[in-house]
Parts: structure tokens; sequence; C-alpha cells
């Protein structure tokens, strides 16, 4: 419960909404109040004296009051139906603002489907705790209040009676919620890991199909569900066991009330009216006790909930500007590695004290075997990764020193898989550059040979290509990662592997837009076909997290080492894929 202050300061910019569902809600909680009274006066008082003007008093009186608590509680929803969705929209704000500044290694070790329950999901109960668990929450306290004190007006010795069925529902209470609440938890952390698995095995739907595991998957599905309703039955029988025993302590109290009321009238120290309408003004004092009950396993995924959604906001980015952080304009490409030492995960380092120094405009691949810590190298240009010893500069300047923005507007990457957004062609290639002309857009689409393909569409650059761009090939999905890097004219561009998906002519095309782009700007290109690479200015080998040799083609097929390994290996295979093509 410790997180509820700090939901409520999310409602300060708001007092005046909060002072008005207040003020709201204290006249939705006095009107029942009256309701009892009136019922009493009129069989006490009307009904014995035949007064039938005081009659209609009465029935006016209660049609205006149900009319006036018809009013007040339409506002008064409206009013903290609105304070909800406002705090959902700042803390949903908030929460993708956080997870946009947080930094990769976040993403490494968490599953897609876990954050966006926590964006989506877990929010979502917050805003049904606020629009009806604290509404609930404060009418209750209100009338517990306000009943009391009528209770104690009207007979003080039948109050007391009342009163001392109170601690009887808190022990009720205590007993079970202490066996409730950790299996709300865990329910919760369950379903998280529900949508992980569930969002993981939909994104692989066609490697499940392929390797013809629907059935495995969907019993594995069904087990995770099944374990979802054992733990959610287990709550809802602790909880209807609570709220069983809460009914029954109200039973035993209104018959005590009822038969200690009936010896008071009969000493004639109460009227019947008087006791029909305190024995109605005890049974609201004890039906927000049962409220509370019925809602309690909502309360419980909330605050759960609250606990994911602030430790999520209380996540700090791995990678931030330093206070004195500069702004890079006029970055010319010149990069260095200084000794440095990179670790994920602390006392396992991927790359060992590595050193390079690469000029303006210079083209420098990348290749080793797999796992030997490429696509780590080029990361910590961009600074995506901060590193554990030594330093990454550009242009002499550690990136610790420049802004982080300045960095990755002059850098730009075309991966092996190229993600689009499903948006029309134009948006995605001015993603990088939101302010870019039509003339500029098109000189992108013209780089990564793209312009005519588009042109020929029917809706050209504003044709719209669906989730993850699965209108177009894998070719096309490339060249349009190529545009997309042009467009914002980097001044070092990275290739990781970016060919290695596509056939023989796909990939002449694709190396040509990549020729294009690469001219005048630092390239550092990673390849496994060492064919892609041979006219790099040079090239760096790595094995095992380490720099093993630097040269030119022709140096490093000439001398022993990885380098001329990987080349026999691929000059071999070629031989032989040509032969068989031969033999067929």
């Amino acid at each position: 419960m410790g997180q509820f202050p700090r939901l409520i300061s999310y409602l300060k910019p708001y007092r005046k909404r909060v002072i008005l569902a207040v003020i709201l809600l204290l006249c939705i909680t006095f009107t029942p109040i009256v309701m009892p009274k009136l019922i009493g006066y009129t069989i006490d008082r009307v009904l014995p004296q035949h007064n039938y003007r005081a009659l209609d008093w009465v029935f006016w009186g209660i049609v205006g009051l149900y009319a006036f608590r018809g009013i007040v509680s339409f506002w008064l929803n409206f009013t903290i139906g609105w304070l909800g969705q406002r705090i959902v929209f700042d803390l949903r704000f908030q929460s993708y603002r956080h997870l946009n500044r947080l930094s990769l290694a976040y993403y490494d070790s968490r599953q897609t489907g876990k954050i966006m329950a926590r964006l989506m999901g877990d929010i979502d109960f917050i805003q049904q705790m606020i629009s009806g668990g604290f509404v609930t929450f404060m009418a209750d306290m209100f009338s517990v209040i306000a009943i009391l004190i009528v209770l104690f007006m009207m007979q003080w010795k039948l109050a007391l009676v009342a009163v001392a069925g109170i601690p009887f529902y808190v022990i009720n209470f205590k007993l079970f919620i202490r066996h409730i609440r950790p299996l709300g938890i865990e329910l919760r952390d369950r379903w998280d890991a529900m949508l992980g698995v569930l969002q993981e095995k939909l994104a692989g739907i066609a490697v499940v199909k392929a390797f013809a595991r629907e059935e495995y998957e969907t019993e594995r599905f069904v087990d995770t569900i099944r374990d979802n309703f054992t733990i959610g039955m287990k709550q809802m029988r602790l909880n209807r066991k609570l709220g069983a025993n809460a009914q029954v302590i109200r039973a035993i109290f209104t018959g005590i009330i009822l038969w200690y009321g009936g010896v008071i009238i009969l000493h004639h120290h109460m009227l019947i009216g008087q006791l029909l309408a305190f024995n109605a003004l005890v049974a609201q004092l004890y039906d927000p006790a049962v409220r509370i009950v019925d809602f309690n396993v909502t309360v419980q995924w909330t605050v759960a909930a609250m606990e994911r959604v602030f430790e999520t906001l209380d996540t700090l980015p791995e990678i931030v500007d330093a206070e004195e952080a500069i702004t890079m304009r006029d970055m010319k490409g010149a990069v260095e590695f200084d000794h440095v030492t990179f670790a994920y995960e602390k006392g396992n380092p991927v790359l060992h004290d590595v050193s390079l120094k690469v000029n303006p405009g210079e083209m420098i691949a990348i290749v080793g075997p797999s796992g030997s810590g490429k696509t780590t190298f080029v990361n910590l240009i961009a600074r995506f990764y901060e590193v554990t010893n030594g330093c990454v500069k550009v242009d002499d300047v550690d990136l610790r020193r420049l802004r982080l923005e300045s960095i990755r507007r002059q850098i730009s990457i075309v991966s092996q898989e190229s993600l689009l957004f499903s948006v029309s062609l134009r948006e995605n290639i001015k993603y990088g550059f939101h302010d870019a002309t039509d003339l500029q857009i098109i000189q992108a689409a013209q780089h990564g040979d793209m312009h005519e393909f588009i042109m020929a569409l029917p809706l050209s650059y504003d044709t719209k290509i669906g989730e993850e761009g699965i209108k177009l090939s894998v070719g096309q999905k490339q060249r349009m990662s190529i545009a997309r890097a042009a467009i914002t004219d980097p001044k070092i561009l990275i290739l990781d592997d970016a060919t290695s998906a596509l056939d023989s002519k796909t990939e002449a095309n694709v190396q040509a837009a990549l020729e294009r782009l690469m001219k005048g700007r630092t390239s550092f290109v990673i390849a496994h076909r060492l064919s892609t690479i041979v006219m790099a200015d040079r090239i760096v080998v790595m094995s095992e997290g380490r720099i093993v040799d630097v040269g030119t083609h022709q140096e490093l097929v000439a001398r022993p080492g990885v380098y001329q390994t990987l080349y026999n290996e691929q000059f071999r295979s070629a031989q032989e894929s040509n032969l068989e093509a031969l033999l067929a």
C-alpha cells in the first residue's frame, strides 16, 4: 500500500476537480442517511396522526432526494472518471517516455510482452482503482463516520451494540487478507509471464508451423492458463469465504440489534419507526465492509500493478548525458577505440582491451567467427552500451562527453533485420529526419534504389506497407532501410551484416545501393561473405572479443591466420556450389 501516496501525488495538478469530487462525494454520502430518518418520521409521526399534508411532503421529499442523488451521482462519476483517465494518460505518457530513455541493456533482459503488460494492463488496473475502488473507499469512510454520529444521537446503547460488530469484520478481514494478497501478486506475475510467452510465440509463429509444433505450443499455453485458473480460483475461494463470514457476522449483529431494540421499545424508550430507521442505518454501516471484501481482488491486483509501474519509472537509464555534455554539430567521422573492454554482465567481458583508430571517410570491414564480438564492437560507436574500461572517441572526443542525441543523429545503422513500421513508405523513409522535403525523400529512395518501384505503386510514397513491412520482399526492406539511413546524411555509417539474408541477385542490387551510400562517409561493415568487403580500406579481424589482425584483403589472405582460414573455407564452399550447379 506504500505506493498509494505516490499515486495520489499525480492528482495534485488537478486540485480543483479533486475538491469538487470530495464535495460531491460528501453529498452522496449524506443522502442515504436522510432516507431512514424520513421512513422513521413517517411511521412514528405522520401515519399515527393521519396527516395527509405531511405525507405529501414526505413523498415529494423522497422524490427530490432521489433526483438530487441522481444528479450528484452523474457529476461525481464524470469527475472521478475524468481524473482516472487523466492519471492513466499521465502514467502511460511518462512510462512510454521513460521506456524510450532506458538503455538497450534493459530490453536485453526483459520480454516485450511483459513490458507491454506494464504499459497497458497494469495502468488499466490503476485506472479501475481510481474510478471505482478509490471512490468506494472514500464513500465508505465518510459513510461510516456520518452513520456512527447519527446512530449515537438516536440511541447510544443500541449504537454500542452496532459498533461492537465492527472489530469482528476487521479480524475476519485480517485473517484472510494475509493469504489473499500473496496470491494476487503471484497471479499478476504469472499473467505477465503468460503475456511474454504469448508475444514471443506469436512473433515466431512461422517457426512453430515450420516444425509442426502447434499442438505442443497449445499444450504449453494450456498449462500456463491452467495454473492461472488454479491460483485465481484459490484466491476467489478465499475471497468468497471472507465475504460469507462477513455476511454471517452482519446477520448475527442485526439480530441482536432488533432483539435489543425490541426490548427498548417495550420499555417505551424508543419508537418502532426509530428502530426501523436505526436498523436501516446499521445495514449501511456494515455494507461498506462487504463492498471492500467484494472489491478486494481488484485492490490486490492494483497494488501489484502500481508496484510494477513505479518500478519501471524508478529504473534509471544506464546511458545518460553527463552534466557538462557538449553538442558535436559538425562531426568529421574519426573514430578511436582506446583500450576498450566491455561486458554485458560483470566479470564476463565480451571485448578485451580493443584498440583501433579510424580516419574520416575510411571504410572498415569487421570479420570474424560468430560470437567474436563484431556487433558489440559497432554498438559501442553509437553508445548503445557503456564501455567497462577504456573509451570510445569520435573526432578525439570521448563519447561520454557528448550529448547522446548529437551522436546518434549523425550515425546511421543498417542491420540484417530491417524493421519497418506499419505506416506509409514516405513516413518510413523520413523516420530519422521528420522535416525532410519531398525532394530529400526522393533522393534518399534513389540512394536505396527504391524510387522507381515506389512510383509504380498506385499511391506511390503514400502506400502503407503493413506491419513490419510484410508487403515488401526482403531485398526491398533492406533498400528501404538504406533509404532511411541516407536521408539523415550520416557522418558514420554502420552496416551490420546487411546483405547476409539475401540471394545473389538481390544482394548485388543492395550492395550497389550500399556503395553509393558509403561514399564520403566513415563506414563500419560487418560481413560474413568476404566477397562483399574485398574493397575495404582496412579489414579488422576479430576472434573471442579481441582484434587479432588488421590489413587489406590482399595482405590478410597472404598471411596465415583467422582471415585466411575464413577465406579458404568460403572459397572452397563456393567452388563446391559451382561444381554442383555444373553437374546438375
